[in-house]
């Protein structure tokens, strides 16, 4: 079983995967219940689906977004990983939102795609992704929505990916390219086509290695 989450944003994810089959998926708005609400959906998994006994490896959301979203996160894949002795594997979540978009007919006629995630408030993240890539070259950007207006406003060719429906909309009005924010949702199903796609399952030494994206002081601002 592969079990995956992610609460780096308001929209905690969690998934466990055996094979082709799905058998537990969930995405949650909270914005102050990242850690209850986690441990109650693993013990769920663990009651209906025998987590312990058929763990094989771990998947985690690393950032950037909510500091303690991404603290909480990781320290329940660590901890999992660590006491069950299993792989742990990490993506970022604008390469999460990245994959998922470009899974989209819609996208295919950009050339770039840009998941921007909210940090507080007058401070985003961003990351560029040319298409079809996923892969995060670089640590993410951080400023302000104004200062990503002014960088993308004569673009073209420029996909924004976001969830929050208030960004989206300013982006829109200053004649940005959006994908509809229902659409923009991390999905922890993501996670495991990311692994999949890469052939990658991580390793054990990640449980000590390992680097959350935790906010922009990890990015020089």
């Amino acid at each position: 079983m592969i079990l995956a989450l992610d609460s780096s944003t308001p929209w905690l994810g969690v998934a466990a995967v055996e094979g082709e089959k799905v058998l537990f998926q969930v995405v949650h708005y909270t914005r102050m219940e990242h850690s209850l609400l986690l441990l109650e959906y693993l013990r769920v998994i663990q009651d209906r689906f025998l987590l312990r006994e058929r763990l094989e490896c771990i998947l985690v959301g690393l950032g950037p977004g909510s500091f303690t979203g991404v603290k909480v996160g990781n320290m329940v894949a660590k901890g999992l990983a660590y006491a069950f002795q299993v792989p742990l594997l990490g993506f970022s979540v604008l390469e999460l939102l990245a994959s998922q978009a470009r899974r989209l007919h819609v996208a295919s006629s950009f050339e770039i795609i840009v998941p921007v995630i909210f940090h507080r408030k007058g401070e985003i993240f961003w990351s560029e992704f040319p298409f079809p890539s996923t892969r995060l070259a670089a640590p993410p950007r951080v400023g302000s929505p104004e200062e990503f207006v002014a960088r993308y406003a004569e673009r073209t060719g420029v996909l924004v990916v976001t969830p929050w429906e208030d960004l989206s909309e300013e982006f829109g009005k200053a004649g940005l390219s959006c994908l509809h924010p229902d659409l923009a949702v991390p999905n922890p199903l993501e996670l495991v086509a990311l692994s999949r796609e890469r052939g990658e399952r991580g390793s054990f030494e990640n449980v000590f290695t390992i680097l959350p994206l935790y906010g922009s002081r990890v990015f020089g601002r």
